[in-house]
């Protein structure tokens, strides 16, 4: 089961005002996030899906919240700015078209960069770490589809790019994205107390969709905040 909590405002940190307003849309219409992780959960096969893509932090589950971002930009963009609306009418059928070689492609690309940013964050350790394996299985296709995502943002907008400078943004900040991630998943994991009771966090499995739909969460505000800052100064395109 995929999580569908969507991502406070106020959850870390100050934000820009650009941010502060697509994460506030993004929380009040938490309803429309989980009928888009529904459509990509059908999508992918349903009941029948691999087991992978059933998860909090699976390919339907990122599509899903790339779609609702998507969907946030065109909602609170500006008067006059068509281009958002273009991206986010477009973005299904271009995250359908990219599953394949495109997908593929893109993860080749960003493996061995979030590899050795695991190694700088963990140690040697994460070699024979077999945990540690699936969360940068998980870094790694959220870094894909993030490309693929921000590719499209780019064609859609027309005018001068962003990805390279939304990119640069995120690689430089990575230690606010851990922090971003470790405060999303306390959080969570105290509202599972709350909810089911103190042992709820001693079962692995619900520790675990906790993390995982932490982590998609936290890259999602986190690509919120690199655009916020981006667009208005954006960078020449990715060669």
């Amino acid at each position: 089961m995929t999580g569908d909590a969507t991502v406070s405002p106020s959850a870390v940190g100050a934000l820009h005002p650009v941010a502060r307003a697509v994460l506030a849309w993004m929380q009040a219409e938490g309803g429309r996030l989980r009928v888009l992780i529904d459509e990509e959960l059908v999508a992918a096969g349903g009941a029948d899906a691999p087991t992978e893509e059933l998860t909090p932090a699976g390919d339907p589950a990122i599509r899903a919240h790339l779609r609702f971002l998507a969907e946030a930009l065109a909602a609170t963009a500006a008067p006059g700015e068509s281009g958002m609306a273009r991206f986010s009418d477009g973005l299904p059928s271009a995250l359908a078209d990219a599953e394949g070689a495109r997908i593929a492609a893109e993860i080749e690309r960003v493996g061995d960069a979030t590899a050795f940013e695991l190694e700088l964050q963990f140690g040697s350790e994460v070699v024979d770490d077999a945990a540690l394996h699936a969360v940068a299985e998980r870094r790694i296709r959220i870094a894909a589809w993030t490309r693929v995502y921000l590719d499209e943002l780019d064609a859609a907008r027309g005018g001068p790019p962003v990805a390279d400078a939304a990119l640069e943004w995120m690689g430089d900040r990575q230690v606010k994205l851990a922090d971003t991630i470790f405060s999303m998943d306390r959080r969570a994991k105290q509202a599972e107390i709350v909810r089911s009771g103190p042992r709820a966090v001693d079962d692995p499995d619900t520790v675990n969709r906790i993390g995982q739909a932490a982590m998609l969460q936290a890259h999602v505000r986190f690509l919120v905040e690199a655009l916020a800052a981006t667009l208005a100064a954006p960078s020449r395109a990715r060669s």
